[in-house]
């Protein structure tokens, strides 16, 4: 009898492997309670419960079976509800099928779905392993028995049938339940272990085709992301496009998927106009116009830019028909995420230095137009009363009105930026008269430094403007430069009115501020942490920009 029964084992180890595999009935388990999943499992484990009952050997006018088996896993996967209404459809059947325990037999059924169900409502699914469900097996056999014994007429009867199926029945229920959860467990443990993968191999590939990809998706970035992910993830070809163009391939097929040519495969056009993943099993679903390509299968998976708009694909291919796996269509979806982000990041990076070239070109054409007016009257001024200061003023006025007009370098030197500033002083102490004081002391060797253009002109404009003009005399403007073992370090100060914490504390934001919130942004941009911009100032007491930049020095010809 124990053998016949162990027959049934075997159908119930291929069904748990079957129901493991299943990514909609794990869905189920996930979420019994949902009508849909509640009516799939209920048909599920009542099947096999009614099959466990069919297969069942007559013994003095009742059965030996595993239908229990069926009932308990149907309450461990999916809980009270389902657990109760399994064992009411198979008790149910059992009681139909008639004989002298079939009313009790029915009744244990129902017991052992509830008890199962509650068992996993309590403690959860993933806490119930094969030993919870071999003691569940235990105490669903002993109440099944001692129902039996207690209820089933003649008591004989019963007492001679237990003796008989008692130990063969227990054996087939515990071992069927641990067999059922133990492959269960295992397949659920493989899964986790391939998603943890591949998780990782994202997050290599994700970190390793960052710097190339915030560069934008072009022919360049593309073939270097291309190779990366050809190499770590061990698929037949990979391919990169934007929405008309092939930009990287990389495996075979290779000698007519062209990089810069336009895209051949109809599953890459489908992917573009449906803005979806396309999973491709077979040479006709990947649509390769050219007869002798050697790649058969494969997966397609959109990259989005600003939202949905699609800006190319990526592509993974493998030689065989039906050669795509599952993982293959994880990880395209997957690298297709991290490579539209990291796009956006590189576009997000564009628009911001366009901005900030557009707010330097600004910065660059601006002349106050009081200043200006302002000048050209006290020159005219000076062209009667003292011509060399007129023609001096001049002169001044065209090294600024160059500089704000010819700077189109990224680099010039202190030199070359302290000229314009010199020009502005001299222009300024026409204005101030004789309540302004400059000092000036650069270290001789940061002459051919290399800074960016405007990088002090736009804080000693508001070293004058903010903080010495409200003043009624004895101001003073102090420009210091030096070589420190931390690079050069740049000073503007001024003994001024100074500038308000709260003022102070948005000073580098607010945009009416463009000089030295560019300023700011720019060398940020350029040089990254420790260097920048950083001011100090106090009401009253006046203010310190201070620059730290590296010293990169350039001589001249």
């Amino acid at each position: 009898m124990l053998l016949d029964l162990l027959g049934d084992a075997a159908l119930i180890a291929s069904s748990a492997y079957l129901f493991g595999r299943n990514k909609f009935i794990t869905q189920c388990v996930l979420q019994p309670t949902r009508p849909r999943n509640f009516v799939t499992l209920v048909a599920i484990f009542s099947a096999l419960s009614i099959i466990g009952t069919y297969h069942g050997i007559p013994v003095e006018d009742a059965l030996a079976n595993t239908r229990l088996v069926g009932t308990l896993i149907g309450g461990i996967m999916g809980g009270p509800w389902v657990g109760g209404t399994v064992g009411l459809i198979s008790g149910t059947h059992r009681y139909l099928l008639g004989g002298f325990t079939a009313e009790v037999c029915g009744i244990s059924a129902v017991i052992g779905g509830l008890m199962a169900g509650f068992a996993r409502q309590r403690r959860g699914i993933n806490r119930l392993d094969w030993k919870a469900g071999a003691l569940l097996a235990l105490v669903g056999e002993f109440v099944q028995k001692s129902l039996v014994i207690l209820f089933a007429k003649p008591f004989e009867a019963a007492v001679s049938l237990e003796k008989a199926i008692a130990v063969p029945t227990t054996v087939v229920t515990v071992l069927g339940t641990i067999i059922f959860i133990t492959i269960i467990k295992d397949l659920q443990s493989s899964r986790e272990a391939h998603r943890a993968d591949a998780a990782e191999l994202s997050l290599e590939i994700a970190s390793r085709t960052l710097p190339y990809l915030r560069q934008g998706l072009t022919e360049a970035s593309a073939v270097k992301t291309a190779q990366i992910i050809y190499e770590l993830t061990k698929v037949d070809s990979v391919s990169i496009t934007d929405a008309a163009r092939v930009l990287a391939f990389v495996g075979a097929g290779d000698d007519h998927h062209r990089v810069g040519e336009a895209i051949m495969t109809q599953s890459t056009h489908k992917s573009i106009q449906e803005k979806r993943l396309v999973v491709m099993y077979t040479p006709e679903e990947r649509g390769c116009p050219v007869a002798d390509c050697p790649l058969k299968s494969g997966v397609v998976a959109p990259l989005f830019v600003h939202g949905d708009e699609v800006a190319g694909t990526i592509k993974l291919s493998r030689k065989e028909i039906n050669g795509v796996s599952e993982v293959d269509i994880r990880l395209a979806d997957g690298h297709a995420h991290l490579l539209s982000v990291q796009i956006q990041l590189a576009e997000g990076d564009k628009q911001k230095k366009m901005r900030e070239k557009a707010e330097f070109k600004a910065l660059q054409a601006q002349i106050n137009p009081h200043f200006l007016y302002n000048t050209l009257n006290t020159i005219m001024s000076f062209c009667r009363t003292s011509p060399e200061t007129a023609r001096n003023l001049l002169a001044h006025l065209a090294t600024l009105m160059q500089r704000c007009f010819d700077n189109r370098t990224e680099f010039i030197s202190l030199k070359n930026e302290m000229d314009g500033i010199v020009a502005y002083l001299e222009i300024a102490k026409v204005r101030f008269g004789s309540r302004l004081a400059v000092d000036i002391d650069i270290d001789p060797t940061l002459e051919q430094a290399q800074i960016p253009p405007l990088t002090l002109q736009p804080l000693v404009e508001n070293a004058l403007d903010h903080g010495l003009f409200p003043k009624v005399s004895d101001c003073r403007l102090t420009i210091n430069g030096r070589l420190t073992n931390q690079g050069m370090l740049l000073c503007i100060q001024d003994n001024g009115v100074g500038i308000s914490p709260q003022k102070l504390a948005g000073l580098m934001t607010e945009s009416e501020r463009i000089g030295v919130k560019n300023v700011s942004q720019r060398l940020k941009s350029l040089y990254g942490e420790p260097y920048g911009l950083s001011i100090a100032s106090h009401p009253d007491a006046g203010t310190q920009a201070t620059i730290r930049i590296p010293f990169e020095s350039k001589v001249s010809a």
